[in-house]
């Protein structure tokens, strides 16, 4: 039944202690691109090797599975799949999608064809924007990105204007094959959004397990979720909290800063981010919403004085935090980004 925006499951088991479990928890698995780790009760973490896009989780109750996020290519939901067969045969009733970007949905229909019924959860500006944006971005964004891959092969050097080591070379070389196998799997993938959306709160309770499904308001998208287990003290957050400087094309950095302060709140001690390692603490929180502080409080200041974006990425000195995983790459994007919300630029 539906209450309050929420499904609700009535309990009819008490979860088993997390000391016991941990001592039998299966050794960590993995399939091609992706370490699968168990972290909690029934909480396994899909994390991403370079250049295999974004982690995952799935969560194993009494009866049924909760995935959440389904990878960039439905080849590799597959494999996830078939991890979780490995893990248990029960059929997986939610896929949640942290927010609408390619990497995190685009094996959605992996799961429709392995589990005829599934429900697709997903907050519902996340729905909107992914009927309107997943089309470009099949179109664009792999052309893109081989034509960055291809231009610093054929220069020799490396985005900082470095010589290429042989090392560098071959990893570049591998980050081309997969994109060229992407563009192969295009063909195939289907546009699979949510079949159930929210608002601001939802709720499943299954046999003693309790998933809370959390929207704080524009962040890295206009629709980013966030999944917290109470009794287990994690939180899987997608993009809205990466293990590193995140990408923001379609972010809200002033908002973020604001929507942060929620899953401050949380009594959590562990996170599956949406790239980079687990987080088993809040130090990669509370650098990161530094950061953002720092940011929108540098570029308001610039806005206020009537100066361009590009006189603002030039003049907004950040560099105490040059030593966050992916700085070098994405800061002078996220002056721009926070410039163009500063100023109202951004069609909300």
């Amino acid at each position: 039944m539906t209450r309050n925006n929420s499904i609700v499951w009535a309990p009819s088991l008490a979860a088993l202690a997390l000391a016991l479990f941990a001592a039998a928890l299966p050794a960590r698995a993995e399939v091609t691109g992706f370490e699968i780790t168990p972290v909690g009760h029934g909480v396994y973490a899909v994390i991403a090797k370079p250049g295999y896009a974004s982690n995952g989780a799935f969560i194993v109750n009494q009866d049924d599975v909760v995935v959440v996020d389904t990878q960039l290519r439905p080849s590799w939901a597959r494999g996830v799949i078939a991890e979780i067969k490995k893990v248990t045969n029960k059929p997986v009733r939610y896929v949640i999608n942290t927010h609408w970007h390619r990497d995190h949905l685009q094996g959605n229909q992996a799961y429709v064809a392995a589990y005829p019924g599934v429900t697709i959860i997903q907050q519902q500006l996340a729905r909107e924007d992914q009927l309107k944006f997943q089309p470009v971005e099949i179109k664009t964004r792999a052309p893109e990105e081989i034509a960055r891959l291809q231009k610093l092969l054929s220069g020799g050097k490396n985005e900082k204007g470095a010589p290429l080591s042989a090392a560098d070379r071959k990893e570049l070389e591998r980050l081309l094959d997969l994109q060229h196998a992407y563009v192969a799997e295009i063909p195939q993938i289907q546009l699979v959004p949510g079949t159930l959306v929210f608002d601001h709160t939802l709720v499943l309770h299954d046999s003693g397990r309790e998933i809370d499904l959390y929207y704080y308001g524009y962040a890295h998208s206009r629709g980013d979720l966030v999944v917290y287990l109470p009794a287990e003290k994690i939180v899987m957050t997608g993009d809205f909290l990466e293990s590193q400087v995140p990408k923001m094309p379609s972010a809200y950095p002033a908002k973020w800063l604001n929507a942060l302060q929620s899953i401050q709140k949380l009594d959590w001690t562990l996170n599956i981010p949406g790239h980079g390692a687990v987080q088993r603490n809040k130090d990669m929180l509370n650098q990161f919403a530094a950061y953002l502080r720092d940011l929108v409080a540098a570029v308001k200041e610039s806005v206020a004085k009537g100066m361009t974006e590009e006189q603002t990425v030039r003049s907004v000195d950040l560099s105490q935090y040059a030593k966050m995983p992916e700085y070098d790459d994405r800061n002078p994007d996220a002056i721009r980004r926070a410039y163009q919300e500063l100023a109202g630029k951004i069609p909300e």
